[in-house]
């Protein structure tokens, strides 16, 4: 259970960095950024990966 409070204080410090509310080194604020674009596009990736499979087994079926 305090894992799962920590994973939510991680999360509420990120969106503060994203937010501009902490001064932070513009770096880390840019890196940050590139890092949640890139697990969005992963994801995004991965879910037309599934749909692709998806019709492919829908295909297949008699």
């Amino acid at each position: 259970m305090m894992a799962l409070v920590w994973l939510i204080d991680i999360l509420v410090i990120g969106i503060k960095i994203l937010g501009g509310r902490m001064e932070v080194n513009p770096v880390l604020r840019f890196g940050l950024w590139v890092a949640v674009l890139c697990t969005l596009a992963a994801g995004l990736a991965v879910a037309g990966y599934l749909l692709v499979l998806l019709q492919r087994h829908l295909e297949d079926m008699p």
